[in-house]
């Protein structure tokens, strides 16, 4: 157990068992969606057969942090850089990784036009989400419209 402060809500949670929150999660999605652990697994192998074993990954809604979680456990030499909004999700994933330099979480909404500013890296090998797709598309399709922006979200993915 640790202690950790949100740095969005600024809550201490002191004493917490994230690990027994972030498996309450778990399996509370996979009421919704039965076959989770075989897509996160696919994703994974996509993952080892274009990027190898040491990847730097970018987790899109990470929410707890369930990707990254599978992602570290198959790969200890991987790196994670995990974005989201909300502030109850990402306090179970920095209260899980807390202590892991492996992990960086990044508070950031995908429809802002600047949240890969936020980002500690350029590139990443991979991008991987769980459910941010359908928001990450209309992103994609606001700037490629707008032709103000340039969407850079993808481009920076080697």
């Amino acid at each position: 157990m640790t202690d950790v402060e949100d740095s969005v809500t600024g809550v201490a949670a002191t004493g917490a068992d994230w690990r027994s929150w972030q498996e309450s999660w778990d399996r509370q999605q996979e009421w919704y969606m039965p076959d989770r652990e075989e897509r996160f697994r696919v994703m994974l192998d996509m993952v080892e057969a274009f990027a190898g074993p040491e990847p730097r990954v970018l987790d899109l809604a990470c929410g707890t942090g369930s990707i990254t979680d599978r992602l570290l456990q198959r790969f200890p030499k991987a790196t994670s850089t995990g974005v989201d909004l909300d502030p109850a999700l990402l306090a179970i994933a920095r209260g899980t990784f807390d202590g892991d330099d492996r992990v960086t979480l990044v508070t950031a909404d995908l429809k802002d036009p600047g949240w890969t500013a936020r980002l500690p890296h350029d590139r990443y090998d991979a991008v991987l989400t769980g459910s941010a797709r359908k928001t990450h598309m209309r992103a994609e399709a606001e700037f490629a419209q707008d032709g103000s922006h340039d969407y850079d979200g993808v481009r920076r993915v080697r």
